[in-house]
């Protein structure tokens, strides 16, 4: 069998500062067979210039596309997915941040696993980061997980960053039947897409890359008691709700395509949200799989059904 071609799904915006190091280090990748797909949404600095001058030094097909220009990254890369080269159900399809740097072997790991458990067509890779600096100084390691990969976790809560994930050729084309305006964000629209197929998700503790921390990201952003107090604010703001709303329309978007398993705790959220007891709504939930990975972050979940913000 020969190594998997990985498409990697780079979305870019006034990415100029940084950008030359993540096409380094994509350059450098052990696993060679590779193409890079570019869906830039505008940029008006030295952005596509930079992509352009590596595109004529490596012998892997680049491809740069217009960004469907909603100044959303989310939008951006779900332009990247319908335009994604699909012909071949063995590839693989990587999301890329034009700010990160790779560590050398991201792909070739992702490749190795895929390789393993290719019988499951429904696959996803994902895992941990390094926290970096604008330099790249180690800041820290982003959080692992405390409970397994499932479709009952994913309809609240995202594991893994985008940048990490490497996804199977069924799950792109999953993917390509969920409507934009239903995804929060497209790394956690891809963790429900693979779980609502009863796909296979592969949580690596490894660090993949280097993730650059920008003033606006908070290290550790997804654990402790700081980080439960920050999350109640689009908690109590509505936003998350709203969340809820779209993530369980993107099921809807899948159709058949979920599982059955799927398809009923589907159901049950729904039923759960829909029920005028806030006590009746939380036994009710207790009586599912649907889970947030901490102890700390289902008490916010449990207070959100109680208060009916969720």
């Amino acid at each position: 069998m020969h190594p998997p071609t990985i498409h990697i799904l780079l979305a870019t915006y006034n990415g100029a500062l940084f950008i030359a190091e993540q096409l380094e280090s994509i350059a450098g990748q052990t696993h060679t067979a590779w193409t890079l797909t570019v869906s830039d949404d505008g940029s008006t600095d030295d952005t596509l210039s930079i992509v352009a001058l590596f595109k004529e030094r490596v012998s892997q097909p680049v491809t740069v596309l217009q960004g469907p220009r909603f100044g959303s990254s989310t939008r951006n890369f779900f332009h990247l997915i319908q335009h994604a080269p699909a012909d071949d159900p063995q590839d693989l399809y990587a999301f890329c941040d034009q700010d990160d740097v790779w560590l050398d072997d991201k792909l070739m790991r992702a490749a190795q696993w895929h390789s393993q458990n290719y019988q499951k067509p429904s696959r996803l890779h994902c895992g941990r980061t390094l926290f970096v600096d604008t330099q790249l100084k180690v800041m820290g390691l982003s959080p692992g997980i405390e409970r397994a990969a499932s479709f009952g976790n994913a309809l609240v809560q995202n594991i893994a960053s985008g940048n990490s994930m490497v996804m199977s050729h069924a799950v792109l084309m999953a993917q390509k039947m969920i409507k934009p305006e239903h995804s929060v964000w497209h790394d956690w629209t891809t963790y429900i897409v693979t779980t609502a197929m009863g796909g296979l998700v592969y949580f690596d503790n490894e660090p993949c890359l280097l993730y650059r921390q920008h003033t606006r990201n908070v290290i550790g952003a997804n654990n402790g008691w700081p980080a439960q107090i920050k999350r109640l604010r689009p908690l109590f703001s509505g936003r998350f709700r709203l969340w809820t709303d779209a993530n369980l329309a993107a099921v809807r978007d899948l159709g058949a395509l979920s599982c059955p398993n799927a398809a009923s705790l589907h159901y049950q959220f729904v039923a759960i949200r829909a029920t005028p007891c806030p006590w009746d709504r939380l036994i009710n939930w207790k009586n599912t799989s649907i889970r947030r990975q901490s102890m700390l972050s289902n008490l916010t979940l449990a207070v959100g059904l109680l208060l009916s913000l969720i």
